[in-house]
């Protein structure tokens, strides 16, 4: 019997607010305000005199006006309406037309969250509740080691962070989605052997063939060692080693800004020895290919999953996957993961 599918209004897959997600790049925030949404909070990020940023609620509390759409006078965040000025604490500090000597009320100010420049990424805390002092922002290994390079990209994709977590750490897509570039479509066997960690879910894959498509006649030779994992709230991180002092390593940050659009923030760091020029220099390429692939396929299921919600039939390939949404819901309690272990075999 076929299954039949209406059309609907499903309700939007929920948003973890309790984290630290990327708003933006340091050098996409210059001497301009900057309207970002993070987990469905709309905000507006500036510098002050100092370059120190900081992140305010996008909303004057005069008029209501966007204050993401004034200018950054003298420190000050202006709103663009009647020119109210404010600080990075939120607090108001100036307005036009009041006279001499009369100060603002004291309500007027606009509620602050909690931001950390790190890494040349601005990160933000969403929630009501301010951060615990032991919850920190991701930090990313071997970003100013010696013999390491970096690159990084961003896009918008319209479908919920977690669908977007599932593409970067699904292995069985990658000949089809990628086919030719990426590996090629179900060739060989796999071994995924799963593991829980503290923060997450960690897969080390064993392919019995790896060398069919065009990076791997570039880059492979000898063994190559293929590890994801999964870091909680939603960052993928893809490693492959390929043989000694050879080794290329991708996190994928994604943060959520509504229920069904997520922006990504992709950050790779390689170590290829003599290589390592031609990856800088194929990176831009191959790297926003391989981006916009995903991002062509994740807008498809979307639009699919806005309309009549989600109705998956999961196999034996997608135990990561469905790890993965375990830990979110268990690590968003406050518990911890059990310790567990697994090996499943497949064809990609």
């Amino acid at each position: 019997m076929t299954e039949t599918l209406l059309p609907s209004y499903p309700e939007p897959p929920p948003m973890l607010t309790r984290a630290w997600y990327i708003a933006a790049e340091s050098r996409e925030l210059k001497w301009r305000p900057l309207a970002r949404t993070v987990a469905g909070v709309p905000l507006v990020l500036f510098r002050d005199d100092q370059g120190r940023a900081a992140a305010l609620f996008d909303r004057c509390p005069h008029r209501n006006v966007q204050l993401s759409r004034g200018k950054v006078r003298q420190g000050q965040l202006q709103c663009p309406y009647h020119g109210w000025q404010f600080n990075g604490q939120g607090q108001c500090v100036h307005i036009p037309a009041l006279p001499p000597g009369q100060k603002p009320p004291a309500g007027a100010c606009v509620q602050t969250l909690p931001l950390k420049e790190q890494q040349g990424y601005l990160w933000v805390w969403p929630d009501a509740a301010p951060p615990p002092p032991d919850i920190q922002p991701f930090y990313l290994p071997y970003f100013e080691a010696r013999g390491w390079h970096w690159d990084r990209l961003q896009s918008r994709i319209g479908n919920a962070v977690s669908n977007v977590v599932e593409n970067f750490i699904d292995n069985p897509h990658t000949g089809y989605v990628h086919g030719g570039l990426f590996r090629t479509p179900a060739s060989h066997w796999v071994d995924n052997i799963l593991e829980t960690t503290a923060d997450g879910v960690r897969i080390d894959i064993r392919e019995e063939s790896q060398a069919e498509s065009l990076l791997a006649r570039l880059l492979v030779r000898g063994e190559v060692s293929h590890q994801d994992r999964f870091i909680y709230p939603a960052t993928v991180e893809v490693r492959y080693a390929f043989g000694p002092g050879r080794e290329i390593i991708g996190y994928q940050l994604c943060t959520p800004v509504s229920a069904y659009e997520t922006r990504i923030f992709v950050h790779v760091l390689w170590q290829m020895g003599w290589l390592s020029p031609l990856v800088r220099a194929g990176f831009p390429f191959v790297g926003r290919l391989i981006l916009q692939q995903d991002v062509g396929i994740l807008e498809s299921q979307g639009q699919v999953l806005q309309r009549y919600g989600e109705h998956f039939h999961s196999i034996e390939a997608d135990s990561a996957n469905l790890w993965i949404q375990a830990a979110r819901q268990r690590l968003q309690r406050g518990a911890q993961l059990k310790s567990r272990r697994r090996q499943v075999r497949f064809r990609i």
